[in-house]
């Protein structure tokens, strides 16, 4: 018998004895890809900074000419936009800020292209693509208290810190008299503003751009127009009820949709402000792993980290999940192609940014990480597991024992699966060794000396295994252990006298589960 790779991904929600095929049980460190599962690529060193506390934000600045990347640890910004190198970075004009958890927005004006950056503690800054420095100055509001930003209809919006109050000002200014939004009388569950956002209507920037203010105790307060200070072209549309935000970074644009994190899970705000809390799951973009979203949420619903971010090179949504705040997290990650679901571990990350189509985290030790890179981690290694839905494999209720697996997998690095089998809905079972058979990519006398790589290798995996099962239903576990930085490249990979022994992210490692075959013999009813 044959069982499909769980191209589906990672399902935490459906009943153990009803899970699809194409679904696992556990599915850490492999993308689900829409034709087989993969081994995640890992992630390397790009730039340090001067600091060893973690980097609590990073700042993608998208000009009119140029682009960079900063990152914010220890109340100190960091230009890290140029080439991975392991010489630390210096600081910019921004230092000994308060603390490092920045919001910002890129926010175009007729003076300019910006960054406007806040974070409830320190007076505002802006860069303009050459130079950090104070927001001309904001009155009307404590400039310090502006704890969140949003651009909403050529207009600056902020949150003000620990308030019911937002505030905003005048079109095209990144500057001057702000206006107070009291927001108080509509948040029937009390608390305070956490974020705002802007949710599109019409798949663009036009007159159907509603204004989203989210509190603290998940209440949604929408808003219609274009000018606050007019009643004819500002309007309420209504006040709904979510779980409670999980961060100020909990909302992100998805298309013309707007995504908000909560203690419930991630939702579409389209389709979330039409159910009632109680039924919101079934429209939950973590609707798969909705339990592990409420273990993720209940030990950790108020330590800083969480965020969703778009990676579209890729072809990944990455949930951020802290784990112990500032120390470890970890990756509930989804192929945006299919909806399949998985987790990344050992990849500890506070923030992620997509600079020039590149993926980067900020890490705990001060340090600014590209992620997705060819080759494994640098820097750790990790463990690929993967646990397949049990399947009958014919009837129910009759014994099977299972004797042998043949794995479909083909891998072009030196990796050695272990695989075996879990009955009847059981944990622990013994893994077996699998082999590889190498097949030359290159043949002898055709190749050219000093250019083309020698002796690369790929492998398919071919042997059938001795397995142990003995009841109704059997899911497959497979196990990969990626060694850190001696999985980077191989022996005899590099191009002799030209290239850089052993370089860093140059020859992935490739794992690709395209499915499994099986050995069944069935037995009596039970």
């Amino acid at each position: 018998m044959s069982l499909p790779a769980p191209v589906e991904g990672w399902d935490t929600s459906s009943p153990l004895a009803e899970m699809s095929p194409k679904r696992a049980i556990t599915l850490d460190n492999w993308f689900p890809q829409a034709e087989y599962v993969e081994v995640r690529k890992g992630h390397r060193l790009h730039r340090p900074t001067a600091e060893s506390t973690p980097v609590e934000t990073l700042i993608v600045y998208n000009g009119v000419i140029s682009s960079k990347l900063f990152a914010v640890a220890n109340g100190d910004l960091f230009d890290v936009s140029g080439a991975d190198t392991h010489a630390q970075t210096a600081e910019v004009g921004i230092t000994n800020l308060a603390n490092s958890r920045i919001q910002y927005v890129n926010f175009t004006t007729t003076g300019g292209h910006f960054a406007w950056c806040c974070n409830g503690a320190d007076n505002p800054f802006t860069y303009d693509g050459a130079t950090w420095a104070a927001t001309p100055a904001i009155t009307g509001v404590s400039p310090g208290d502006i704890v969140n930003v949003n651009v909403h209809k050529n207009r600056l919006w902020f949150v003000l810190s620990d308030s019911t109050k937002a505030a905003y000002l005048a079109p095209d200014s990144i500057g001057g008299a702000a206006t107070e939004f009291e927001l108080g009388g509509l948040m029937s569950m009390g608390g305070y503003l956490v974020a705002m956002g802007t949710w599109s209507r019409d798949a663009g920037d036009g007159p159907d751009d509603y204004a989203v203010f989210v509190t603290s105790r998940g209440q949604i307060i929408v808003y219609a127009g274009t000018d606050p200070n007019s009643a004819d072209t500002w309007s309420l549309i209504g006040v709904f009820n979510l779980g409670a935000p999980l961060g100020r970074r909990c909302f992100t644009k998805v298309g013309s949709d707007l995504a908000v994190i909560t203690i419930d899970g991630v939702y579409p705000l389209s389709n979330a402000i039409s159910f009632d809390r109680g039924a919101i799951e079934r429209i939950a973009i973590t609707g798969r792993i909705q339990r592990a979203m409420n273990d993720a949420a209940r030990q950790a619903q108020n330590s800083f980290g969480w965020e969703l971010v778009g990676y579209p090179k890729g072809t990944m949504a990455i949930l951020n999940v802290p784990i112990v705040e500032n120390v470890s997290q970890q990756q509930f990650v989804m192929n945006t192609l299919t909806g399949a679901w998985c987790r990344f571990t050992n990849q500890n990350a506070n923030t992620f940014a997509v600079f020039n189509d590149r993926l980067f985290f900020g890490g705990n030790d001060g340090t600014v990480y590209e992620a997705d890179v060819a080759g494994s981690d640098y820097l750790s290694n990790f463990t690929a597991l993967m646990k397949t839905s049990f399947q009958y494999y014919g009837q129910r209720g009759v014994k099977k024992r299972w004797t042998m697996i043949q794995p479909l997998i083909t891998t072009d690095g030196a990796v050695i699966p272990s695989i075996g089998l879990d009955t009847d809905f059981r944990n622990g079972g013994a893994l077996s060794l699998a082999t590889t058979v190498p097949v030359s990519s290159g043949l002898w006398n055709q190749m050219i000396w000093n250019l083309d790589p020698w002796g690369q290798q790929e492998n398919t995996l071919i042997d059938w295994l001795s397995v142990s099962g003995l009841g109704q239903n059997a899911a497959i576990n497979l196990r990969v252990d990626i060694q850190g930085e001696q999985s980077g490249s191989l022996f005899d990979v590099a191009l002799f006298d030209e290239a850089v022994f052993e370089p860093e992210g140059t020859n992935p490692i490739t794992l690709q589960v395209n499915g499994f075959n099986l050995t069944v013999e069935t037995g009596e009813y039970l």
